[in-house]
């Protein structure tokens, strides 16, 4: 008969000491932030939600300039979307896992607003170069 179900087992680290053979081997807890996980570790799910976030941003605008190539317009507001989404997340991503791989919640939401806002200023500004 099973015993009661615990859920999924914490992992662990095993150190052994080669010194005084395998039978002496103790578990130890893992300290600190997650290590060995690279500059794009988590990057699906950010850029599954900066991709929306670009999107809803972007189609929301309204269409002043044009009315008769309303669907036009639309269609280059969505390109633009995605392609701010993209950008802001390789930088997002990049910049979470090298300045906050604890995952400190502040620093979260003030690398999300460091990151639009410079994405943001990239855009307006070659939005005015090409006239």
């Amino acid at each position: 008969m099973a015993g009661p179900h615990l859920g999924p087992a914490e992992p662990r680290i095993v150190q052994i000491n080669f010194e005084a053979g395998m039978d002496s081997s103790s578990p130890v807890q893992a300290s600190g932030a997650p290590t060995g996980f690279g500059p794009w570790y988590r990057w699906r799910g950010y850029t599954v939600r900066w991709l929306l976030f670009g999107e809803i941003v972007q189609l929301f605008q309204p269409v002043a300039d044009e009315p008769e190539n309303f669907w036009e317009l639309k269609f280059y507001q969505a390109l633009t979307g995605l392609l701010f989404g993209l950008v802001c997340a390789a930088i997002f991503t990049v910049a979470e896992n090298t300045f906050n791989a604890r995952r400190v919640t502040w620093k979260t939401w003030l690398l999300v607003v460091a990151t639009w806002a410079a994405v943001k200023v990239i855009f307006v500004s070659l939005a005015a170069l090409s006239g």
